[in-house]
């Protein structure tokens, strides 16, 4: 079954979808979200997108803006990801 046939079996989405999954999670196809989507994640060879990143990405497609606590949870997000990538 596809992807596309399986989303509505899907209790919820994985937090880590490969690009297959995450291409009908957006609704948009491989190559675009290859192309223009969020930076994956590498675990060994497989490549991954955060569901989270997926949504943010979306959400930026049509300049939507952030409120007070988006702005300062996406700091936090941003300043999280900093030092993940500066100790791992």
């Amino acid at each position: 079954m596809s992807v596309e046939g399986r989303r509505s079996t899907l209790p919820d989405w994985p937090r880590l979808m490969s690009i297959e999954f995450a291409a009908a999670y957006v609704s948009l196809s491989e190559n675009t979200v290859r192309e223009h989507g969020p930076k994956p994640k590498h675990h060994g060879r497989r490549v991954l997108y955060d569901r989270i990143d997926l949504d943010r990405w979306a959400d930026s497609l049509d300049g939507q803006p952030l409120d007070a606590k988006g702005i300062r949870d996406e700091a936090n997000e941003e300043e999280r990801r900093f030092f993940e990538a500066r100790n791992g």
